[in-house]
């Protein structure tokens, strides 16, 4: 019985009637209990009093059985007719009959998704059979915008749902919202301890590992974890507790451990748990927000890289916390408390743009402005949003490109000549912005220098030929060479100088000669660092600048790599001026040096 066609040709014979302003139909494909996302956004709209009527169509009406017979009734009359006059839509997965439907014109559909960020991948990006591959195409050309909870995470969303980057609006993921409320902890341990008695006086460990994308190994995904000897060696801390994804049917969790996959709210859970140990699930992602250690036990780590899902990120190099393969590496990694919250906070902004508890209200308002509907009284602060989003939406559609020059491998790194790639891990490391995806001839990553969004760049094209990375990027973006910053090193200048200039010439430097060449212009800003140090007697210049640093240049070099990144911060926030104020010496020459010796 193939439901999702059925289901189609009941929407498309409803779709004779009128479209209601005022109607809204939910789609909870994904089972959520009757939270997460799309019911934060309904009750956002219902304290902004907007005379919404709000028509939720759940998983389970699509149970094909005897015991449902009356629920597939209403799903295909009464709830087919209701969506079909739905002025707006609003999804948390994939819904297959959307393939197959004559959608009106005047109708939004607002795809919310029930994961944050992109850890894994999942749709469009991996490896779908054919048929199913079109039809998800055919799904998603009738969605109006899919929501995500960075900028960074637009292309990636884009893939998986194949659509144009374009429906992709970062806007916020309003299930988060609750991490950043206050809440009655003690009370949610209380009714946790209630049910499961073994919890009282020790700290929450949940382990959340999520499906594999093969029954035999879902069946048999937790006889790989022993949760004897957790209890033997970390129990008098901690408390095992686990969570099952909605997917993983058949593992079955062993009697004596606490088995939480069927509290309600997920969130709860989280905020009530001490330490999580997740795998390759999005779970991490949420759980990153309240900055709490976080463990990966990827006991089959080698077989879940080599399929054909993959990951959106390198996961090792952005992994919020240690991968542990083994139950002795996990279990010592308790004891040992070997997390790093560093990571986890890494971790949470290269996959969040929001910590605050407004995405709801953002949502809510951009679908519904203030005033729409006849709703008079809209609570304090709201319609500033639509300020707020004009200005945001600027500065996004205005990239900036922050480049430092070097050359790629191992055998140039650390060199005179690779400060510019110094300056750029610096800025990664300070801004939380993963600098991994291959792209434009470069190691590349995106963020927000505050609300500038901003791409960090490494070109790999080795030094001389640097301008073809930032052309390619520059194309890409349509970015002007006035918001390409570039940061390079300068042997006129004493180790820990900078020197910030708006526009100037090459002074001889290749790697400027090809970005002057390729852009067929000389009116970029450029951060130059100094490395001038005392060259050997008779030493070759090449020789010189792929040599490495001493320990005192190095400490110098150090203090100078803080100020780059405060002086780029400032550029981007088009600030040049103050930057070379604060940050920016005279030519220091080392003849006039000399002279002064």
């Amino acid at each position: 019985m193939n439901t999702n066609k059925i289901f189609a040709r009941a929407f498309n014979f409803f779709r004779h009637w009128k479209v209601r302003e005022n109607r809204v139909t939910l789609i909870e494909k994904l089972d959520t209990g009757g939270v997460g996302s799309l019911f934060d956004i309904q009750k956002e709209c219902e304290r902004r009093g907007l005379p919404l009527s709000f028509h939720v169509i759940r998983h389970s009406d699509y149970e094909v059985s005897l015991r449902n017979l009356p629920g597939l009734f209403a799903l295909f009359t009464k709830k087919a007719y209701y969506m079909a006059t739905s002025a707006h839509i609003f999804l948390n997965d994939n819904f297959m009959p959307m393939a197959y439907m004559d959608i009106a014109p005047e109708t939004t559909v607002v795809q919310l998704w029930h994961g944050m960020g992109s850890f894994k991948k999942f749709g469009g990006s991996t490896d779908l059979e054919p048929e199913l591959l079109a039809e998800l195409k055919q799904v998603n050309e009738n969605v109006t915008h899919i929501l995500a909870s960075s900028e960074h995470i637009r292309e990636n969303y884009a893939e998986a749902f194949c659509v144009p980057e374009g429906k992709v609006l970062a806007i916020g993921c309003p299930q988060a919202d609750y991490y950043f409320r206050k809440h009655n902890v003690q009370a949610i341990r209380e009714r946790l301890e209630q049910q499961f008695p073994q919890l009282k006086g020790r700290k929450l460990a949940l382990y959340a590992p999520t499906f594999r994308d093969d029954e035999q190994r879902d069946r048999e995904l937790l006889s790989h974890f022993d949760f004897e000897r957790f209890e033997r060696e970390c129990g008098d801390e901690y408390c095992l507790a686990v969570r099952l994804h909605p997917q993983i049917q058949s593992s079955k969790v062993p009697e004596q451990v606490p088995n939480l996959t069927g509290w309600p709210d997920v969130r709860e859970l989280l905020l009530a748990t001490d330490l999580l140990i997740a795998d390759y699930s999005s779970i991490a992602v949420e759980y990153s927000l309240l900055e709490r250690p976080i463990l990966l036990y990827a006991f089959d780590k080698k077989w879940y890289l080599d399929q054909d899902r993959g990951f959106y990120y390198d996961y090792e190099e952005t992994a919020p916390g240690p991968i542990l393969t083994t139950m002795d590496d996990l279990c010592a990694s308790v004891r040992q408390q070997s997390w790093d919250i560093g990571k986890v906070r890494a971790f949470a902004r290269l996959h969040n743009d929001y910590f605050d508890s407004q995405s709801a209200r953002r949502v809510a308002e951009f679908y519904f402005p203030p005033g729409c509907m006849g709703a008079e009284d809209a609570p304090e602060g709201a319609g500033t949003f639509a300020n707020e989003e004009n200005q945001r939406k600027e500065k996004i559609q205005n990239m900036k490109i922050i480049a430092g020059l070097g050359n790629p491998t191992d055998k140039y790194k650390g060199t005179r000549h690779n400060v510019g790639f110094m300056a750029i891990d610096k800025l990664s490391e300070a801004l939380g912005i993963a600098v991994n995806q291959h792209k434009h001839k470069a190691m590349t990553g995106s963020g927000f220098i505050a609300g500038q969004r901003v791409l960090l760049m490494k070109p790999l094209t080795y030094m001389n030929l640097s301008g073809e990375s930032i052309r390619a990027a520059a194309d890409f973006y349509k970015v002007e060479p006035e918001d390409i910053l570039i940061i390079y090193d300068d042997i006129s200048l004493d180790p820990g100088m900078l020197r910030i200039r708006k526009k100037g010439s090459a002074g001889g430097h290749n790697g400027i000669k090809s970005i002057i060449s390729h852009l067929g212009c000389d009116t970029f800003p450029r951060i130059r660092v100094g490395i001038g140090g005392e060259k050997h007697p008779g030493q070759d210049l090449a020789d010189y600048v792929l040599g490495h640093f001493s320990g005192e240049e190095k400490e110098k070099l150090d203090e100078a790599l803080e100020n780059v990144v405060k002086a780029a911060e400032l550029i981007a926030m088009d600030e040049i001026d103050e930057a070379m104020n604060r940050y920016s010496v005279g030519k220091k020459k080392r003849a006039k040096k000399n002279e002064e010796v």
